[in-house]
């Protein structure tokens, strides 16, 4: 099991290419490099986690030395959306297995709400929709 510390100083990053012969933790840098250009984190650790299937990138689980660095990646990830590079890469907070399954009922209702009242603006706050 992985420490409360340990998930607030780790990010999950979605969408990064995958090789053969990667070098991931030059990938990983380069990614933090665009979303915190003032003040880079340091890496303490990253890995891609998941099993090895044909066809399908694994995420990559990133560690870095504060937790006030990770909470500065996450604010900064939606200037990703703006590169070429790193467009479809996805950066979210390192979650339990029950975190994500509370956060993936929420979004299944959220999308019900949306399709059922598509002219009401819909949001997730405090883990209610």
């Amino acid at each position: 099991a992985v420490s409360d510390d340990d998930r607030k100083r780790s990010l999950m990053v979605f969408g990064l290419g995958e090789g053969p012969d990667e070098a991931l933790r030059s990938k990983v840098d380069d990614l933090l490099s665009l979303s915190c250009a003032a003040a880079k984190p340091s890496i303490s650790d990253c890995y891609r986690v998941g099993e090895i299937r044909k066809g399908v990138e694994r995420p990559v689980k990133v560690l870095l030395n504060s937790s006030e660095a990770a909470a500065r990646v996450l604010r900064n990830a939606k200037v990703l959306r703006g590169t070429t590079r790193f467009k479809k890469v996805y950066v979210s907070p390192d979650r339990s297995r029950e975190e994500r399954e509370k956060k993936r009922t929420l979004v299944t209702q959220i999308k019900e709400k949306i399709s059922s009242e598509p002219e009401k603006y819909h949001f997730i706050k405090n883990g209610t929709v």
